[in-house]
């Protein structure tokens, strides 16, 4: 992405450099919020290692000294391994929107665009602003496809009716900008489940989607939330608890029963210190007439956060999305 008016001139600072990241990463690690998500992250790595989601000959059994230093080293590595602006948008994230880029480029349609390439949706996470995505933004674009990243009602905090009603907006409006029948949409986390429950509960509307790919969304509970939810309420005291936070803890979804033209994609990773792996796995029974793409990511370079700034994350989502759309035959 080039510089524009919407980048702040000043200078880089140390933790965005490859070394400083990883040291950033490795002192980071040692907050107590992380230490407590680093818990679930350990126990998906044993789950996963021990699971039926690997060959029976590379299972093992994994003690959590092992899980530990397996979860340590690698989020040093994996921060090293990203572009220096992914680095960048990472700690800003940490560091409550503190971001290089106020705003994503306008999305611009032009007479030769690729009218074989359906428009993307993305939908951010909770608490995630829109700039998070300007990896992923400028990777799809470049692609030559129609790219909008949606801002979530008070930034993902709003229940989820309310963000799927804003959701449906957004959806209308791309449809009619690019002039066409069904877009794409990209759920991360929060937005995985919202996009989702937005097919559930609007059924004359479900044809608008084509695929719907979610990046670690937890339809079945997100545990990693209760430390969110704990870590809000001592900051905003005499403030309600927001609704989404339990609504994230206690989901269980199954897969839209009406919504048989849409593809479903489930991208998740072992290394996930809000969902677990198990967790994120959308399922359907055999009378469902769709099939569902469920990918267990096990490369230790992507994790919760790091799977929205990876280039071969995107590359796997352009092949899902390019793939023929499902035709009524009963598959999972």
């Amino acid at each position: 992405m080039s510089k524009n008016s919407a980048f702040k001139h000043k200078p880089i600072p140390w933790m965005y450099s490859t070394l400083g990241s990883m040291f950033a990463a490795a002192l980071m690690k040692l907050n107590p919020i992380h230490r407590r998500l680093s818990e679930m992250e350990i126990r998906n790595i044993q789950d996963y290692f021990n699971s039926d989601f690997i060959n029976p000959l590379k299972r093992r059994p994994i003690n959590n000294l092992t899980a530990f230093f397996m979860s340590y080293f690698n989020a040093i590595r994996r921060l090293g391994r990203l572009g220096k602006l992914a680095r960048q948008d990472y700690y800003a994230l940490n560091r409550q929107g503190c971001f290089a880029v106020q705003e994503i480029p306008t999305m611009v349609t032009s007479a030769d665009q690729d009218l074989q390439k359906l428009p993307l949706l993305i939908v951010p996470g909770l608490n995630t602003p829109p700039v998070f995505f300007r990896e992923m933004h400028a990777y799809f674009t470049q692609k030559g496809y129609p790219v909008a990243v949606m801002s979530l009602p008070e930034n993902g905090l709003a229940d989820v009716a309310t963000a799927a009603d804003k959701l449906e907006i957004e959806l209308e409006n791309l449809k009619r900008q690019c002039d066409v029948s069904k877009v794409n949409v990209i759920g991360h986390c929060l937005g995985g489940v919202i996009a989702h429950y937005w097919l559930q509960t609007r059924t004359l509307k479900a044809n608008s989607v084509a695929n719907l790919v979610s990046l670690g969304a937890g339809y079945m509970g997100a545990e990693g939330v209760k430390e969110l939810k704990n870590l809000w309420i001592p900051r905003n005291p005499g403030k309600p608890v927001p609704k989404v936070f339990d609504e994230l803890i206690h989901w269980n979804l199954n897969l839209v029963r009406h919504s048989t033209g849409v593809a479903y994609h489930s991208l998740l990773t072992v290394w996930d210190f809000m969902v677990h792996f198990r967790k994120g796995i959308l399922e359907s029974t055999g009378d469902v007439p769709c099939k569902i793409n469920n990918l267990i990511l096990d490369d230790p370079d992507i994790d919760h956060l790091t799977i929205a700034l990876n280039h071969e994350v995107f590359e796997q989502i352009e092949r899902m999305i390019r793939l023929p759309q499902p035709k009524n035959k009963a598959r999972s």
